[in-house]
């Protein structure tokens, strides 16, 4: 599996007491150099977007305003919690680019002619790539057109989603959001489009207040946006509910030819900025569901992108169960239909006992709208 990563991404100075700040990174690296697989780890390092590349999603205007404050030097706050500092901007356009440069791995040498293709992309596979961890930061999914939040500058995936549709003529996305947060960024980037299926799991409610979910999108993307607002306290069998009773099924229909993933580990049981209470081995649960729904209508296809985490121990381990859960090669990676996962993750009547009640309702005010 390929990991992109640069040291350069912990220039992005945040201030020594922020919660994202750069010593995230190192712990994730040092756990995955002594990982049981960390041989079948390939490290590829990102190359830097171009601002008009930036400019697929957000305004000129914002990006010469990031450039400028970085450029400037000190601290500068977007908001009460966001900093642009002297290399955020150099940062942020290595963060878009590592995404990129996951997506070129995947689809190289069937590039469509575009404006936004980079020439630091152009290079060969010399082997097959299927499957990509970004390793980046700052974060990306509270980001909007013209404004940073929530320790975001450029919002990552939503780009990665545009370069792909832009360079590779992909036609439907689904991108899946398992930060605590709601990734309100994303969501408001593709709230009106058919074509990119955005789903977020997070604590509700809880910053930024926004992901109830009967926010499913309007016009074009009517049905297109799915939120599950999980009560504090929410463990795994309720994701896994969710996966099993309405994203696959989903899935299904809309037929994604890609999967972008917005991993976020701040649901993590130990994490101070949620209450939430994922564990580690609750991240190879959850990618062996999207690792299935990759595998039968993506044709394995997936890009993975942090986002949160801010117990730096929990999120390096769950980083590896998180890639653990994409490399597995067992029946359970390879059941064919949802049938044989329920049986083989042993959830036939199993985990409904275990719902929060809450979510339960969720659940079936979510089945009744989108008529599963």
């Amino acid at each position: 599996m390929i990991i992109i990563y640069d040291s350069f991404y912990q220039k992005h100075d945040s201030g020594p007491t922020h919660p994202e700040n750069a010593g995230r990174l190192p712990g994730i690296i040092g756990e995955l150099e002594k990982c049981e697989f960390a041989e079948k780890l390939k490290f590829i390092k990102p190359y830097s977007a171009t601002a008009e590349q930036i400019q697929l999603i957000h305004s000129s205007k914002y990006v010469r305003e990031i450039k400028k404050l970085s450029s400037s030097g000190g601290y500068h706050y977007l908001d009460m919690d966001t900093v642009v500092s002297k290399y955020t901007y150099e940062c942020a356009l290595l963060a878009a680019g590592g995404c990129f440069k996951g997506l070129d791995l995947i689809f190289g040498g069937s590039k469509k002619e575009s404006k936004v293709y980079s020439k630091n992309s152009s290079e060969s596979r010399s082997e097959e790539v299927l499957k990509f961890f970004a390793l980046v930061r700052p974060p990306g999914h509270h980001a909007f057109k013209s404004m940073g939040s929530g320790f975001c500058i450029f919002n990552n995936i939503s780009l990665a989603a545009r370069y792909a549709k832009a360079c590779y003529d992909i036609k439907k996305i689904m991108i899946i959001d398992f930060d605590a947060h709601h990734g309100n960024g994303t969501q408001d980037f593709f709230y009106n489009d058919g074509d990119v299926f955005y789903i977020s799991f997070h604590q509700y409610p809880h910053y930024p207040g926004t992901g109830y979910y009967n926010e499913i999108g309007s016009g074009n993307g009517k049905g297109f946006n799915l939120n599950f607002p999980f009560a504090a306290g929410t463990g795994d069998v309720d994701y896994a509910a969710a996966f099993i009773e309405i994203i696959i099924p989903l899935a299904e229909r809309f037929q994604p030819e890609l999967i972008l993933v917005s991993a976020g580990y701040d649901s993590h049981l130990d994490d101070p900025l949620s209450s939430l209470e994922l564990v580690d081995d609750s991240y190879f649960k959850i990618m062996i569901l999207i690792s299935f729904i990759s595998r039968l209508f993506c044709k394995n296809r997936l890009g993975i992108i942090l986002e949160g985490g801010y117990n730096y121990s929990a999120t390096a381990r769950s980083v590896v169960k998180t890639i653990s859960g994409c490399m597995i090669d067992s029946k359970l990676g390879k059941a064919s239909n949802i049938f044989k996962l329920k049986e083989e993750l042993e959830l036939n009547n199993i985990y409904e006992p275990g719902l929060k009640k809450r979510n339960t309702d969720v659940f079936n005010s979510i089945k009744k709208i989108f008529q599963i």
